[in-house]
């Protein structure tokens, strides 16, 4: 199971009366396998995923973190999350990515990013 709750507890903080759903996924071995291979060598700045030239007009883009996390937005990356979850190949991932509209495609990279930025922040250790 993989739980991508952690991307969506950023949603709205200051929002108290908004729930949020927590959202687990049941992947296989593979699947499993093939993200933590995806997640662990984003660390290392190699985003498999994605082209260059996508993850740098996504960032053009002016996207606020409030926008990002709005509530209607953050529905639609869960979508599209899922969606790119079950397919169990890179190249069937990619062509999901491909398949979506820009404005899609950039809301998948910047969630994608955000996931990683979580990954990291949860793998530090507190400093004493």
């Amino acid at each position: 199971m993989i739980d991508i709750s952690p991307l969506l507890a950023q949603s709205e903080p200051n929002k108290k009366d908004v729930p949020l759903s927590k959202i687990e996924v049941y992947l296989d071995e593979q699947q499993i396998s093939n993200l933590k291979s995806i997640l662990t060598q984003s660390e290392f700045g190699i985003h498999i995923l994605f082209d260059n030239d996508l993850i740098s007009k996504a960032f053009q883009e002016a996207c606020t973190e409030e926008e990002f996390f709005a509530i209607e937005n953050i529905k639609k990356v869960q979508e599209d999350i899922l969606t790119l979850l079950q397919y169990k190949t890179l190249n069937d991932k990619r062509n999901f990515i491909h398949s979506l509209s820009e404005s899609e495609q950039h809301r998948i990279v910047r969630a994608y990013f955000y996931i990683i930025e979580n990954n990291l922040r949860t793998q530090q250790r507190l400093p004493h």
